[in-house]
């Protein structure tokens, strides 16, 4: 019954939409024709020009039969990479092919540009800035053939971290002789990683967030020396670090020790991306102490990717079912909580996983920071956090450090260190 409603329904308004379609194609070119053909009645002298009254009606009924069989029918596919860091600018290449058993004539296709949303007088609503910017030329093909694909080049910007769609393309068609111009939006099914950009020090709580990540990874590196492995007998042309002084007097030969960089350490970053009772939330939508965060977080990945160290990273989620790209590793004991843990990926992996960070409730975040520490053991963890870690076993946390993000004052430093800021550097306090 809704079926048949619903068809009935478009039945009847079919008429009323071909003839919005028909007003909203025409061009200059076809409202001057329309116009003369009315001159065409000379309704004034009473004899009507019939010839030229015919000529423009069948050029009309012509042109707008025509402009609506041929319009394109294109397929459109896209070449972007992998994932783009948040305000900057990456290149897009849509490849549009012809699927209709016409050729494409005189059209264009293009990307759709942001639109602000429509001011109404008796409703006040906030005005945030597009999400996007995207810069094109246009471009204007005049025949296609079927089965061939056209290329156009186009330069987008996003303005906020998350998975955002590619904008919509918008297909223009102007043919014939530009009588009629139509207009199709085809939406856009794909998806992009937007990463989180890097946190700059603009203000002093971000300068200060910068020297607390800093000191902690001087003093993750500071330790690393040289591993004693053996001695051996000195050969011309060998690098000598420390001669073997006591084996040299004893086998009356030269001796040299050897040494070699200690194995490569597990480090654990966790960000915890619950949030405090009522954060405050910008004119976007977002919140402005989960994307400093994030952005700390993005600098630390950085950081840490050109040490001799394995980082391992962890994001509290909602969802951990996504597989793709992941190491599992979970305890064999746990039943409630899975943690998944990027690990022996390169950078971008990391950086798309932030992308898709979204905030979740505390319980949640709590049990899967337990379950990721118990993972991590004795190695190195650094958490980055807005929120009070209230209901975690301080036994637990002493083990590794705790950054609060979200406010100056929350800075954790020690009170030694804070005394001897000038001869040591700030140091994060483990909560």
């Amino acid at each position: 019954m809704v079926q048949l409603t619903k068809k009935t329904y478009a039945i009847f308004i079919a008429p009323v939409r071909a003839f919005l379609a028909i007003r909203q194609a025409m061009t200059p070119a076809s409202v001057s024709i329309l116009l003369f053909a009315i001159v065409t009645l000379n309704i004034i002298w009473g004899f009507p020009w019939l010839g030229l009254f015919a000529a423009c009606v069948g050029m009309l009924t012509a042109g707008c039969l025509i402009h609506f069989i041929t319009l394109p029918s294109l397929e459109t596919q896209f070449s972007l990479p992998n994932s783009a860091p948040q305000g900057q600018a990456f290149q897009v290449t849509i490849h549009a092919q012809n699927r209709s058993a016409l050729p494409a004539l005189d059209f264009g296709f293009a990307f759709a540009t942001p639109t602000l949303p429509r001011r109404r007088w008796l409703f006040r609503r906030r005005h945030s800035p597009p999400g996007y910017s995207v810069q094109q030329s246009p471009q204007h093909n005049l025949f296609l053939r079927t089965g061939d694909s056209a290329t156009h080049l186009a330069v987008l910007t996003y303005h906020r971290r998350g998975i955002q769609k590619l904008p919509d393309t918008v297909i223009n068609g102007s043919f014939p002789f530009h009588l009629f111009e139509s207009r199709v939006d085809t939406p856009s099914t794909i998806s992009m990683p937007i990463t989180p950009r890097p946190l700059t020090g603009d203000d002093e709580h971000a300068k200060g967030l910068l020297n607390n990540l800093g000191g902690w990874s001087h003093k993750l590196l500071s330790g690393d020396q040289l591993d004693y492995t053996g001695s051996r007998e000195y050969e011309p042309g060998m690098a000598v670090r420390r001669w073997d002084f006591p084996s040299w007097a004893r086998l009356g030969v030269p001796i040299v020790r050897e040494f070699q960089s200690p194995s490569v350490q597990n480090v654990f970053l966790i960000i915890d991306t619950a949030l405090e009772e009522h954060p405050r939330v910008s004119e976007d939508g977002t919140y402005p102490a989960l994307e400093q965060m994030l952005s700390l977080a993005t600098t630390a990945i950085h950081d840490l990717a050109k040490q001799t160290v394995k980082l391992r990273l962890f994001v509290t989620e909602t969802s951990l079912h996504d597989a793709s790209l992941l190491n599992t590793d979970t305890p064999k004991n746990d039943t409630k909580v899975s943690a998944t843990v990027l690990s022996d990926t390169d950078t971008e992996s990391m950086l798309i996983k932030l992308a898709a960070a979204a905030p979740i409730a505390a319980a949640t975040a709590d049990e899967q920071i337990s379950t990721v520490l118990e993972i991590a053991g004795r190695s190195p963890i650094l958490v980055l956090t807005t929120r009070r870690l209230a209901n975690l076993n301080t036994s637990t946390l002493d083990t590794c450090t705790v950054m609060r993000t979200d406010a100056p004052q929350h800075s954790n430093l020690k009170r030694q260190t804070r005394r001897n800021r000038k001869s040591a550097p700030q140091q994060p306090e483990p909560v």
